[in-house]
């Protein structure tokens, strides 16, 4: 297929390579793909490519590991599959991170009180993330 005068090809493959969005993690030294911590006393923390932690889920240790790992293994399969390259893509993939948060936690919400409190958290994060940018969706 001809590429019209001015224009540059894009590669395909390279729209579909994780490697080729993870400008914005490479910034802060942050290597995709990243992973849950293996690590027994890790509960919910992820690590980068070179192991490097770059975020926990549930610090306070309030929640059950089960939680913890699948939050975190959402969040950064997110991250993994659409990491953002603009801040308006940002936008998207925090909402639609929250999102996620907020079905794995609806279930459980009314039998414990620590994914309750977290359900509410998202909902206000959510809330205020949508007041800031507008419409997202």
């Amino acid at each position: 297929m001809a590429v019209p005068r001015g224009a540059i090809a894009a590669d395909p493959l390279a729209e579909n390579d994780a490697a080729s969005r993870a400008g914005p993690f490479a910034r802060h030294g942050i290597r995709l793909p990243l992973a849950l911590s293996e690590a027994p006393d890790e509960a919910g923390v992820v690590r980068d490519a070179d192991g490097r932690e770059v975020f926990t889920v549930n610090t306070e240790g309030t929640w059950p590991d089960p939680t913890a790992h699948a939050v975190a293994a959402l969040l950064l399969g997110r991250a993994n599959v659409a990491a953002p390259r603009a801040p308006a893509e940002a936008t998207e993939f925090l909402a639609s991170a929250l999102d996620g948060v907020r079905t794995l936690l609806a279930p459980i919400a009314e039998e414990c009180d620590a994914a309750l409190a977290a359900l509410q958290i998202a909902d206000d994060a959510l809330a205020d993330l949508r007041d800031r940018a507008g419409a997202v969706p």
